[in-house]
């Protein structure tokens, strides 16, 4: 049959769709989120806190004129769910309020635009401090927090300064002169055209020595480097341009980018950050004395013990924790490693490191790789440490095959130090090497770098999003905020006390 035969003469009839009208909708906040979201928990963590430290720069009071102001309990929610959500950019949350059910439910629709948002951001540090000790002040009454025992561990997080803004002297030199050029270009054309708009001229004033003001300061630390660095290996220094002071460093995927190392220190009862800082130190191992006094001004005391790996491992860090009275476990390194590079730089075989001479208690002597007895000769100081030092007969090396590889650069008789370790340090060493330790070591891993995993990897906070040292201290505290409330939200609370009635 054919088919143009049984279709209808009429036209189908759809619903239609009108743009034009408008409604009026119900709308109730409280079922925008279920009763478990996170938004709640914040809100409710935070509603329970005094935040009047926020209030010393308010200029508008009830009963007198003046718009009123975005409340520090509100916009201090939206950053720590921010963060929580994996977004730390100010606009992108504005815009987000429009349509994010958390943010719709923290506003109620009302707007908080982003510069409010970022300003409240890098708020005075010691407002973010005494920010984070209530919401740790907290946690300690929900029993999350003993302080028992506390793990430190650092990673590093990439500063706004990308990769190309680290130059040489001679680029650096370059731009600013070209900057002062520019400066007087400018100051020129606007003396010649009298009817440049002076906004604009005074605009293109101010960012014009802002930039010259960072290149000075950029040659200024290139300078305070240039004095801690041999001179073979100045003309390598490189400075970043829009972040003097962020240093380049290594990251665990063997790239090197501008960064700054992030210190937590992580209670292990629940896995809370008890305390955070942010420096430019590459390096761990002067870290752990300084983030004793952060845990004690955070928490009002001090930790039992501090756990921690190789890289805080040393003698000031050992000694100062045993005069705070804490007990400090890291792994000490061996002799053999340790000695390794001092062998090779005084150009001395491996086989004939220190770590091979055997010590005689008995007799209290040395004894070489060829058997010859090495006397004591004076005590004496290296790096700072107390050392007695042990050296062999003249005519003993003189008359030694293996002189060459054994006397090194300086030639024999040969010397080996024995290091007079302090009380504290032998009750470290002692400590180490108790089975119930190591056991105990087992725990750092789990411990430390669960929250690594959660805010790099699960939240994308890989990067700073301020600019400078400061800042990005600030920020570091948010997200331990962030953090830290979302322990509280998983094991402390379940969200059926704030559902609707």
């Amino acid at each position: 049959m054919d088919d143009a035969a049984t279709k209808p003469s009429a036209k189908p009839k759809y619903l239609p769709v009108d743009r034009s009208q408008t409604r009026l909708l119900p709308l109730d906040y409280d079922c925008l989120i279920p009763a478990d979201h996170p938004a709640r928990g914040i809100w409710k963590l935070l509603e329970g806190i005094d935040l009047t430290a926020f209030d010393c720069d308010v200029r508008s009071f009830q009963g007198q004129a003046g718009r009123p102001r975005v409340s520090p309990h509100l916009l201090a929610s939206v950053w720590i769910y921010g963060y929580r959500i994996g977004v730390s950019s100010a606009r992108a949350l504005e815009r987000m309020m429009r349509w994010e059910a958390g943010l719709r439910w923290l506003c109620a629709d009302q707007e908080v635009n982003y510069h409010t948002l970022s300003d409240f951001r890098v708020k005075d540090k010691s407002q973010l401090d005494t920010l984070l000790a209530k919401v740790l002040t907290a946690l300690q009454k929900a029993g999350l927090v003993d302080l028992k025992l506390v793990t430190q561990d650092g990673t590093k997080i990439r500063t706004r300064a990308g990769k190309q803004s680290m130059q040489r002297r001679g680029t650096i030199e370059r731009e600013l002169q070209a900057a002062q050029d520019y400066i007087d270009e400018t100051d020129r054309h606007a003396t010649e055209n009298e009817a440049l708009d002076e906004r604009h001229r005074a605009a293109q004033a101010r960012a014009a020595r802002e930039r010259q003001e960072r290149l000075e300061a950029c040659l200024k630390e290139l300078e305070a480097r240039e004095q801690r660095t041999p001179a073979k290996k100045r003309d390598q220094i490189r400075i970043s341009t829009s972040e003097t002071e962020a240093p380049k460093m290594k990251h665990p995927d063997g790239s090197y980018a501008p960064s700054r190392n992030v210190q937590f220190s992580t209670d292990a009862k629940a896995g809370v950050i008890v305390a955070v800082s942010v420096t430019t130190d590459a390096n761990d191992s002067k870290q752990a004395e300084p983030a004793i006094a952060e845990i004690e001004k955070n928490c009002g005391r001090k930790p039992e013990c501090l756990l921690a790996d190789n890289g805080y491992a040393s003698r000031g860090n050992v000694e100062a924790l045993a005069q705070s009275q804490v007990e400090f476990i890291a792994p000490w390194k061996d002799e053999k490693s340790r000695q390794a590079g001092a062998a090779a730089a005084n150009g001395v075989d491996s086989a004939f490191a220190a770590s091979v001479f055997v010590w005689d208690a008995g007799q209290k002597l040395f004894v070489c790789p060829a058997g010859k007895q090495m006397q004591y000769v004076k005590q004496g100081k290296y790096h700072g440490q107390t050392c007695e030092i042990y050296a062999a007969a003249a005519e003993d090396c003189g008359g030694c095959a293996h002189a060459a590889q054994c006397c090194g650069k300086k030639g024999g008789p040969r010397q080996v130090r024995r290091r007079v370790e302090s009380e504290a340090m032998q009750i470290y060493l002692e400590r180490m090497g108790d089975p119930k330790t190591q056991e105990l070591y087992k725990r750092r891993s789990q411990v430390a770098e669960t929250p690594h995993m959660r805010i790099k990897e699960n939240w994308k906070w890989r990067r700073f999003s301020v600019r400078g040292l400061a800042n990005s201290a600030k920020e570091a505290i948010w997200v331990a905020l962030a953090y830290n409330i979302q322990v509280w939200t998983r094991l402390c609370w379940t969200g059926k006390a704030t559902t609707a009635a």
